[in-house]
């Protein structure tokens, strides 16, 4: 018996494999390795998954840790009315002219972090000192200090922890200083009117840019209300110039709009139409009549402070997770895809790449093991 076999030699396609004929059989065997082959796809799906979870940690880890209102804020708001009436207690009588109201907060970094603890919620604490003058003298013609307690996400009230006004307890709801972050554009909202000491829903009236910049148009109405009762000299109410003192009701009537950035809940330019009237025996009095709104300076640098914070914030909640989402996906996606084409390509490696079962027309069949049988057609016979 004789065994007949050629020497391996390189397939043609330069892949790595031999080709070995054997008793006129051809194999091809594998080459090479499998973690060589696997290495590219796991290294892209790696990087996707890495991408992906940057992209999630973006949306739900870093920009919860940034949609907050500080603690330690401190900043200064000014309103005007350059043609207000109003009832000047200096002589006792109605006058008319500017009406300034600054309003100062100062964030308490120390009381929010123990209101926080006792809570068990993230509570911001701001102090508020709030003055009305008409005559730019030392003495203001209105005037309270507030303690403003409220949830540093969502800009709602919370009662707990020494929320006052001028030193005396009160029980608030609804928003009080901002709108929330990633404020919607709707009707369910309701904002503290401190005069009257009760909340009233604000209405979506639309987008309104301000200086480049998107803004929530907002209005609130609050009605006509009695909230005080204030000595006044018989005379003003149609008394004699003798008469003496009488108790007058004060009534108080509102319009606000407010200029809303969506992504902070900041609140950049606002307008207070107030009507308020002392009302004794159905005689009434002016008390304030004020179309008063923010100074351009103060809306400036609200627009200034808040412009670069608002982009800022919007691409954390947004831009970047879905940026980072649909690369990481799409890596995902290619270093699954490569991996099943290599998986394929591996199967095919494993194959013979031909096997002849036929007998050899010359030399009969290829088993070296099988008796040569002589051709009667070549040898006659």
């Amino acid at each position: 018996d004789v065994a007949k076999a050629t020497s391996p030699r390189l397939c043609p396609d330069g892949g790595g494999a031999h080709e070995v004929l054997l008793s006129g059989k051809l194999f091809r065997t594998k080459e090479g390795s499998l973690v060589r082959k696997y290495l590219l796809p796991a290294i892209i799906m790696a990087v996707g998954a890495f991408i992906l979870t940057m992209g999630l940690l973006f949306r739900f880890y870093a920009y919860p840790k940034l949609a907050v209102v500080p603690n330690d804020k401190n900043t200064t708001q000014i309103a005007q009315d350059p043609d207000a009436k109003f009832f000047d207690a200096d002589n006792v009588k109605p006058g008319q002219g500017e009406l300034t109201t600054t309003t100062r907060i100062i964030g308490d970094p120390d009381a929010a972090e123990q209101a926080s603890e006792e809570s068990g919620r993230d509570i911001a604490v701001w102090n508020s000192g709030q003055v009305s003058d008409n005559n730019g003298d030392n003495i203001p013609m209105d005037g309270s200090t507030e303690v403003y307690v409220f949830d540093r996400h969502t800009g709602e009230a919370i009662n707990c922890c020494g929320e006052s006004k001028n030193g005396e307890e009160v029980k608030r709801d609804g928003l009080l200083v901002k709108f929330p972050f990633d404020t919607q554009p709707t009707d369910e909202y309701s904002w503290w009117d401190s005069t009257v000491g009760k909340s009233f829903p604000v209405k979506y009236e639309g987008e309104e840019d301000l200086q480049g910049m998107k803004t929530y148009k907002f209005t609130q109405e609050v009605p006509e209300t009695k909230y005080a009762t204030r000595e006044l000299p018989g005379r003003l109410f149609g008394g004699s110039a003798s008469s003496g003192a009488v108790n007058a009701d004060r009534y108080y009537s509102n319009k606000r709009t407010f200029w809303v950035d969506p992504v902070t809940g900041v609140v950049l330019d606002r307008v207070e139409e107030q009507k308020q009237e002392f009302r004794y025996n159905g005689k009434s009095l002016t008390a304030l009549e004020t179309t008063s709104k923010f100074t351009k300076d103060t809306v400036d640098k609200n627009v200034e402070d808040y412009k670069s914070k608002s982009s800022l914030l919007s691409m954390v909640k947004s831009t970047f997770p879905i940026a980072f989402g649909i690369l990481g996906v799409l890596l995902l996606l290619t270093g699954l895809i490569l991996s099943i084409l290599i998986g394929r390509r591996r199967d095919l490696d494993e194959q013979p790449a031909y096997v002849d079962n036929r007998p050899d027309p010359v030399f009969g069949p290829s088993d070296p093991d099988q008796p040569t049988v002589r051709r009667s057609d070549i040898h006659g016979g």
